[in-house]
């Protein structure tokens, strides 16, 4: 998927059996990324974008519900989270010869972009134009943190943690020590943390501005595109939530920072998440409920 995994058990002196849960949890992200990936030619999900514009292809079940989830997601974000992003991301290149694309590429491009388009029938999926395709880059990931967890917990390893390129999933404890998570700061360097939370069977999911991102001429170019306009989000620097699932964390996270702070909050509170968003200026911006959890890092802000 494009990341670095880390997965930690507490064995509670059973070694042998850990190390063979972790293989089973290792080996269900390797399933989920061969069901979902757009970037594995031979991928269902693969199959419906060379298809786009052609015909319906018939995908497994859990693939077509993560694309039926994906579109409730949308409806709720006001469409900020769409999995037709793909229509335009090649115009957004973040490499070495990175250019920021003209006005005119840009809404050319925006054209391709409409979650509403889908057409699901039974477990038969439809892009209508060939310029189309589907991205789960936004949302799979946090789905395979959440089916990696649940392996641990059937192998009988509810304490556990799962960290997809800082997407994190937590179960139990450490031997009755609570797991403490950081928090990047989006304007320090690599392990400045702007603070510490301890979740407790939850995920801890942050987007930012400063994973990948260019600076043309004074302007930061990131990869956080909002769709809707086809250019990067511009209203946050940084969104980190609390949620029940990885999978909803990635999605409402990436929601969060593309609406900004006022209908960002709104959708926390909708969804039922805890929210920490840091806008440009360096200003905070919290639900309650991350108020209450967050602690300051040592040596931080």
């Amino acid at each position: 998927m494009g990341t670095v995994w880390t997965i930690e058990v507490f064995d509670e002196g059973r070694p042998d059996a850990a190390r063979a849960a972790i293989e089973q949890a290792y080996a269900e992200l390797n399933r989920v990324d061969r069901l979902m990936s757009e970037w594995k030619p031979d991928s269902p999900l693969s199959q419906v974008n060379a298809a786009a514009g052609k015909h319906p292809v018939e995908v497994p079940q859990e693939l077509r519900e993560m694309i039926e989830r994906s579109i409730r997601y949308s409806h709720k974000t006001e469409g900020a989270f769409d999995i037709t992003w793909r229509g335009m991301g090649k115009i957004w290149k973040f490499d070495d010869h990175f250019v920021p694309p003209t006005p005119q590429l840009v809404e050319a491009a925006r054209r391709n972009v409409n979650y509403r388009a889908i057409q699901i029938e039974g477990n038969r999926v439809f892009l209508p134009a060939a310029q189309m395709s589907i991205g789960l880059g936004g949302i799979a990931k946090g789905y395979a943190v959440d089916r990696a967890i649940q392996v641990l917990t059937r192998a009988g390893f509810g304490n556990a943690m799962v960290d997809g390129g800082g997407d994190v999933r937590v179960s139990g404890d450490r031997h009755g020590v609570p797991w403490r998570l950081g928090i990047q700061h989006p304007r320090q360097d690599r392990g400045r943390l702007l603070g510490l939370v301890q979740p407790r069977n939850q995920a801890l999911v942050t987007s930012g501005d400063y994973e990948r991102f260019r600076i043309v001429d004074g302007v930061r170019y990131h990869h956080i595109i909002d769709v809707r306009s086809g250019w990067p989000a511009r209203a946050a620097a940084s969104v980190s939530v609390l949620a029940a699932t990885a999978e909803q964390g990635v999605v409402i996270a990436k929601g969060i920072f593309i609406l900004g702070p006022e209908k960002g909050m709104v959708l926390a509170r909708a969804e039922r998440v805890e929210a920490l968003l840091i806008d440009p200026d360096g200003r905070r911006y919290m639900t309650d409920g991350f108020r209450m959890v967050l602690e300051s890092a040592p040596g931080g802000n």
